[in-house]
């Protein structure tokens, strides 16, 4: 039976990462890592049966996120899972992650329904996805979702280091440079948490810019192949 690390990364969210973690707990071994957190946040977590892993200093998204996967991969996890912490995720969708993984992707991205986020929302989710498909030569959808799952040798192949929002646009990046199998399962969204704003997504746009190391053509043929997949 294939070992799976789920990692949640917290910052402040004694409220809600204690019923998470139980629920998670279904589908594999729970990694917190607590982002120096200023609330109860790592005691709630540990009570419920997570593994917490904290910082002394906050390190942003990005860094949370690195921890995690360098744990995971350490106690010999064959998939990994990211979910937030902050309830916007349904630890019950897992196993659309899991049937996906296990029938030969290596990454596999979760693609929220944003018809009720609010238009800006919504606009600024189209042009960075369209964006980061465009740069990464990848053509999945939701690249700013935090549901995602990875063989872990697929994992060990990214160079992730982003520290903080912009850790979402990289792995998608990552994803297109070492060309590895991916797609989007549907995933249920109950919360709308406002999350990445607009600058946000400028700062990621331009991290990706500097990331990038290909040629004019090589653009070209990742536009043909977004446009191919979307049509």
């Amino acid at each position: 039976m294939k070992k799976v690390s789920i990692i949640i990364p917290a910052y402040n969210e004694e409220g809600s990462i204690s019923g998470i973690v139980s629920k998670a707990r279904k589908y594999g071994n729970v990694i917190v890592v607590n982002d120096c957190s200023s609330d109860n946040t790592a005691a709630q977590a540990k009570k419920a049966g997570a593994l917490v892993v904290s910082h002394k200093a906050n390190r942003g998204l990005g860094g949370a996120l690195r921890t995690g996967f360098a744990k995971a991969l350490s106690m010999k996890a064959d998939i990994v899972i990211t979910m937030d912490a902050d309830g916007q995720h349904l630890p019950e969708n897992i196993p659309r992650f899991l049937e996906k993984i296990n029938g030969g992707y290596d990454f596999v991205l979760g693609e929220r329904n944003l018809t009720k986020y609010p238009f800006v929302k919504r606009f600024g989710n189209f042009f960075l996805n369209a964006a980061t498909n465009f740069i990464s030569g990848t053509s999945v959808k939701d690249t700013e979702s935090g549901f995602r799952a990875f063989r872990s040798d697929a994992l060990r192949k990214l160079f992730l280091k982003s520290h903080r929002y912009e850790i979402a646009v990289e792995i998608i990046f990552e994803v297109g440079r070492n060309r590895l199998k991916s797609c989007n399962v549907p995933v249920s969204s109950p919360l709308y948490i406002r999350g990445v704003g607009m600058m946000d997504g400028i700062r990621n746009f331009l991290f990706l810019m500097h990331r990038r190391d290909r040629r004019w053509r090589d653009y070209i043929q990742d536009a043909k192949y977004v446009l191919r997949k979307w049509l």
